[in-house]
């Protein structure tokens, strides 16, 4: 029989939701719910029938620039770098990267 030792510092392992690191009242927040709910009234068609990779989901993409101008970010390289490993950004484009 083998024995294991334990090791009382180690952390655990748990399941996290996209925005545990974003404030209850932080304005990320607001941005997302505003777009998701009222996204389907701007009408907007995405054309599915090109070929290649598929494209970002606009939605995503729009809640994305919303919230970016709203944290004064203007380059879409600082907002690229921003979306892959800032936390409140990650949750704001659902873990999309945009390149």
């Amino acid at each position: 029989m083998v024995i294991k030792n334990i090791d009382k510092n180690q952390t655990e392992l748990g399941i996290r939701t996209h925005d545990f690191n974003v404030p209850k009242d932080h304005i990320s927040r607001f941005v997302v719910d505003f777009i998701e709910e009222y996204y389907p009234n701007l009408g907007i068609v995405e054309n599915n029938e090109k070929g290649g990779r598929p494209s970002y989901p606009p939605c995503s993409m729009l809640k994305l620039l919303v919230y970016a101008k709203i944290d004064h970010m203007e380059s879409a390289r600082i907002i690229e770098e921003m979306a892959k490993y800032h936390d409140i950004y990650k949750f704001v484009c659902d873990r999309n990267e945009p390149s």
